[in-house]
């Protein structure tokens, strides 16, 4: 299995000595397992941000700057990025943080063999069960969320679709509601009402010639629509029972 590892860390120092920690378990790992470990490492938050998205373990200590460790945990939680973060503790006790982000590890430095062995474990069962999350460029930032998450998909003009989300949040990405298609389209629920792209799973009620969804809104389909729809919530039905047994 391929697992990608990100290092954030101001301190030079105790960067290099985790990133050899961490070479030593991709060495031990590709021998033994098989197990492909990448590991990127960034000196600040601004070269971490910049694809967040592929990692499936974060470890970050950060004490100087705009920013500390958990703040930068903060952000990549608030931006939909849920893979495991290690805020790795120096000068700062990270543990003693109030409305600190789930599925976070704390650990003291410096840290050893058998803390990254550990780690890298738990980073490998977490990249086992992730749902792949699909990416919403907005006017200001880039969010990412799953594909469970999204109920409708509205085109508002060439380039910019407002999607609603199930937490009631609406946002408004710079992309075609044709390439959001194709983004969605290898998760086998997602179909065209009218204009709208709609989740099947979020479906709860029928209408005439359309649907009720969980987030209250209805969507209508044309009849070139219905054999589609038909067939696509048929095939989710089909692996859903295939799934329970």
């Amino acid at each position: 299995m391929t697992i990608y590892l990100a290092i954030c860390d101001n301190n030079i120092a105790d960067r290099k000595q985790l990133e050899r920690l961490l070479e030593r378990q991709k060495d031990m790992r590709l021998r033994e397992n098989y197990d492909v470990l990448y590991i990127d490492s960034f000196g600040s938050e601004e070269a971490l941000m910049a694809t967040p998205v592929k990692y499936d373990m974060f470890f970050i200590d950060v004490t100087e700057g705009s920013s500390t460790g958990m703040e930068i945990a903060k952000k990549l939680r608030s931006r939909g990025i849920d893979a495991p973060i290690v805020l790795c503790e120096s000068t700062i006790n990270y543990s003693s943080y109030v409305n600190a982000p789930d599925n976070i590890i704390y650990i003291e430095k410096p840290i050893n063999k058998g803390q990254t062995s550990h780690l890298v474990d738990v980073a490998l069962e977490w990249a086992k069960r992730k749902i792949p999350l699909v990416e919403a460029r907005c006017q200001n930032e880039t969010r990412f969320y799953k594909h469970t998450e999204l109920i409708r998909a509205i085109p508002l003009e060439r380039f910019v679709t407002r999607l609603c989300l199930e937490n009631g949040e609406y946002l408004d990405i710079s992309d075609s509601i044709s390439s959001l298609e194709k983004q969605c389209r290898t998760y086998g629920c997602f179909v065209r009402c009218r204009k709208d792209l709609v989740n099947v799973f979020h479906i709860t009620a029928a209408t005439p010639n359309g649907f009720k969804l969980s987030n209250g809104d209805t969507v209508t389909y044309s009849i070139f629509q219905r054999r589609n729809i038909i067939n696509t919530m048929a095939g989710n039905m089909r692996k859903l029972n295939r799934d329970q047994r």
